[in-house]
């Protein structure tokens, strides 16, 4: 029998192990030489101290919105908002860190903060609507994107906008920005620590406190914890408040360790790509580290995969969609490896999430 932990990594080192293969026959077909093209991919990800900082850089914003979906799926609750709450987090951190960047370092916190607070704030209006109206949280944090990345430009544009070649806000102060690591790791920065804790957080509060409890019983069984006395329509309020959080504290962090300033265009996909993290982590903290890294890995390596073997970058594309189709679509990896598999693939299924 498998430990916990092994029993919780095997389906998606299953389901990645299956996609690479997939990923090696596209290879094939393209006239590419399979061993060669992850040989680079690796060397690409891990190689060096440069290539380990940009899988870090890469990997950090993914753990936040990584977190903003698996708080919420804890609670049965599907947010696809973590785009836009890390756009107002963002919009916060350029806001305020040239606001405030005469004072330094003491600054920083100070940023974090208050981007914590403004993606708390935006993850709760589809909290509020689903609890007190009924709304599907689906469709209300989709169109909230929308909204938050609007509004989030027109403000980089217009009142904040600030001088230089590249659209966007202000310059943030050196002083008041997030140190980088050094070792010659790249630009990657200490905001990789902030997530570190963010993870922590995330899971002393889910399964060390009586409001973590609370929302992981709405999650398991509505109906059995409005009998037992918790308040549903609170808890849904705050799980998707409480994923707000990290993915808007997840744009404060990009602002402030990585830009410098929101650019328009700012990064894109960071939330969505956060849904997978999430699912391939089995929508548990420690698991959306471990998800943010592989999806950081594909994307730091696929330019020297492309720049040494010709593998065009969308085959990193290709290989992210393929793990999640068989992270999510369990009975296609029970017809390969046996309905043991279903098992195993507890906590990374959709039906609860969207049947709420």
């Amino acid at each position: 029998m498998l430990s916990g932990a092994g029993a919780a990594l095997l389906f998606p080192v299953i389901a990645i192990l299956i996609s690479f293969a997939i990923g090696a026959v596209i290879i094939l077909a393209t006239g590419n030489d399979p061993l060669a093209a992850y040989s680079a991919l690796i060397i690409g990800a891990f190689g060096s101290p440069a290539a380990v900082g940009s899988t870090l850089l890469r990997a950090t914003p993914l753990i936040f919105t990584g977190l903003a979906v698996a708080v919420a799926f804890r609670a049965g609750l599907f947010n696809i908002g973590g785009e836009g709450q890390l756009y107002i987090g963002a919009i916060t951190a350029a806001w305020l860190g040239v606001s405030l960047g005469s004072l330094g370092p003491v600054a920083i916190p100070i940023v974090l903060l208050s981007s914590v607070l403004a993606g708390f704030l935006w993850g709760a209006i589809p909290g509020i609507l689903k609890a007190y109206s009924g709304a599907h949280e689906v469709i209300t944090t989709i169109m909230l994107n929308f909204i938050a990345i609007n509004l989030t430009v027109y403000l980089a544009l217009n009142p904040l906008r600030g001088p230089g070649l590249v659209p966007g806000t202000g310059n943030i102060d050196v002083a008041a920005r997030i140190p980088v690591l050094g070792f010659g790791l790249g630009r990657a920065n200490l905001g990789i620590f902030v997530a570190l804790l963010a993870v922590a957080v995330a899971y002393l509060l889910l399964w060390r406190t009586k409001r973590g409890f609370q929302l992981r019983a709405v999650g398991l069984s509505p109906g059995a914890a409005n009998y037992a006395g918790i308040p549903i329509a609170r808890n849904t309020v705050l799980a998707l408040a409480i994923g707000g959080a990290f993915a808007g504290l997840g744009g404060g962090v990009e602002v402030l360790g990585y830009y410098g300033k929101m650019t328009v265009p700012f990064v894109p996909n960071l939330g969505f790509y956060g849904i997978g993290v999430a699912l391939l982590g089995r929508n548990h903290p420690v698991g959306a580290v471990l998800g943010a890294i592989l999806f950081g890995a594909l994307f730091s390596g696929a330019q020297e995969m492309q720049f040494q073997t010709d593998v065009p970058l969308d085959l990193t594309v290709v290989l992210l969609a393929v793990i999640l189709l068989f992270v999510t679509a369990t009975k296609l990896v029970e017809l390969i490896v046996g309905k043991r598999a279903r098992a195993l693939a507890s906590g990374t299924r959709l039906e609860k999430g969207l049947g709420q």
